[in-house]
């Protein structure tokens, strides 16, 4: 951890900016603005209270308080009261983890001692995230608040990282889909349906109040950041050079550096609200290795602000630091397989890279060369579109009991039973994409295998079949 704190200092280099540390209050000079409503992260009431206002403010929550929400397979749901028991009297997941985004995006912007205090209250302290960075990621938002992009003031800008919070997981809710199918809005990658309800929304934003009622200035900022990059693929190296591949086509790394910087904030508050339905008060994803991981991935966007570097260049930035982490050679094949998958397991240290190439030498020649040409993409043969959930299926098995005593054990078997389950779902994915039996616009979709790794990880040396969503289905499923 004490290395990992000097790399983190090395990333944070030059990134402060001399605005002062307390709580943060935003400025409006917009005589308009006093009709608007006052963002709920302004606002000093607490809990349940302050639930219930996020809620009226932002009615489409409550599309996630639905049992047929898409929820991810990925953590346990607390028995300790999350809000939405509270308030429904039953868990949904989703909504629990997209109340803590804001609350997360509260903290930060407020910036003090005490807000920092509750964000890592539940942190490990080995792995608890610094002041240091905390304040890093509080000068980052009230920079972007002062931005004045495109003429924009703090309070359209506040409104405008409520707004894109609260709507980003729409594509998991239901009632959503059906309100949006008729518009036109079918894709089955919740961040794709993201994508289309933005554009519809350009034509018919009275089917989202949170959206109509946005300046226009605000309406475009979403609409330009929507689906913009899938930062959480690139964070755990879900995929390949192509990731990068929106970010270079549209030039906005160069061209719109805040847009960038705003949409990468957002997405910040986002995971560190992931497991919401847990912990309702303090951060549990947002440690000291997620925001090195994250300003890492940052900076390999930033890459592409020349227009001389291509995905590659970022996508072989980003796999450097990681496997530089675990003490891993990225020029080394089966190093770079490693790399990803120790960046989906979200593993640090030269120790868990020590574990990870102990355990995949207990794998057969042959398996090895599968899960090489399937993990370590070479430039033009990655799939079309970046699968989704592949390190669930990870870190459900790292973290299932049944797999070993020890975290040594679970990690080992992650290797054992997880990359060569990957690796036959990727080959049989693209034997189907050349015999023209899937669609390459829809990308796979590991979310049900990675609760089969959550009850029955064994089922994963079974069969499986891709439905016509891309959704990797087991036998057990």
């Amino acid at each position: 951890m004490h290395k990992t704190k000097k790399i983190g200092l090395f990333l944070l280099a030059g990134a402060l900016l001399a605005v002062p540390l307390g709580v943060y209050t935003y400025a409006s000079t917009d005589p308009s603005s006093l009709k608007q409503l006052q963002p709920v992260t302004s606002s000093a009431v607490q809990g349940t209270e302050w639930v219930r206002k996020c809620v009226d403010q932002y009615p489409e929550i409550l599309w996630l308080a639905d049992a047929k929400v898409r929820k991810t397979e990925e953590g346990v749901a607390t028995l300790q009261g999350p809000y939405s028991e509270q308030l429904f009297g039953q868990k949904y997941i989703e909504f629990d983890r997209t109340i803590m985004t804001l609350r997360s995006l509260q903290l930060i912007l407020d910036g003090s001692d005490k807000a920092y205090q509750e964000f890592t209250e539940a942190q490990p302290k080995d792995t608890k995230l610094s002041r240091a960075s905390f304040e890093n990621l509080h000068l980052q938002g009230v920079s972007i608040l002062k931005s004045k992009y495109q003429g924009m003031s703090e309070l359209e800008m506040i409104q405008a990282m409520e707004a894109s919070l609260v709507l980003g997981d729409i594509g998991k809710s239901e009632k959503a889909r059906d309100i949006f199918r008729p518009y036109g809005a079918n894709a089955p990658d919740h961040d794709d349906f993201h994508g289309e309800v933005m554009q519809i929304l350009q034509k018919h934003p009275k089917l989202c109040p949170t959206f109509d009622r946005l300046t226009p200035s605000t309406k475009k900022l979403l609409s330009q950041t929507a689906n913009l990059a899938h930062y959480g693929h690139m964070t755990h190296i879900e995929g390949g050079p192509g990731m990068f591949s929106k970010l270079r086509e549209g030039g906005v790394a160069g061209s719109s550096p805040v847009a960038l910087s705003f949409d990468f904030f957002v997405h910040t508050c986002d995971v560190a609200g992931a497991l919401g339905h847990v912990n309702n008060r303090s951060s549990l994803v947002y440690t000291e290795p997620s925001h090195l991981a994250m300003q890492g991935v940052a900076n390999a966007c930033k890459v592409l602000a020349d227009s001389q570097k291509t995905e590659m260049d970022a996508y072989n930035a980003y796999l450097a630091i990681r496997a530089n982490w675990l003490g891993l050679n990225v020029q080394d094949r089966t190093d770079r397989a490693l790399t990803r998958m120790g960046a989906m397991l979200r593993l640090f240290t030269h120790e868990d890279g020590l574990i990870l190439k102990q355990a995949v030498l207990k794998l057969e020649p042959e398996t090895r060369a599968k899960i090489i040409a399937q993990l370590d993409i070479q430039e033009g043969e990655e799939l079309r579109r970046t699968p989704t959930y592949m390190p669930a299926v990870l870190v459900n098995l790292a973290n299932n009991p049944q797999l070993g005593a020890s975290r040594e054990e679970r990690i080992s078997q992650a290797v054992v039973l997880g990359l060569p389950f990957l690796s036959r779902v990727l080959e049989a994915h693209k034997q189907a994409l050349a015999e023209n039996r899937a669609n390459s616009d829809i990308p796979l979709n590991f979310n049900k295998a990675a609760g089969v790794a959550k009850q029955s990880p064994t089922a994963l040396l079974k069969g499986f079949n891709i439905d016509s969503e891309g959704n990797v289905c087991c036998s057990s499923d």
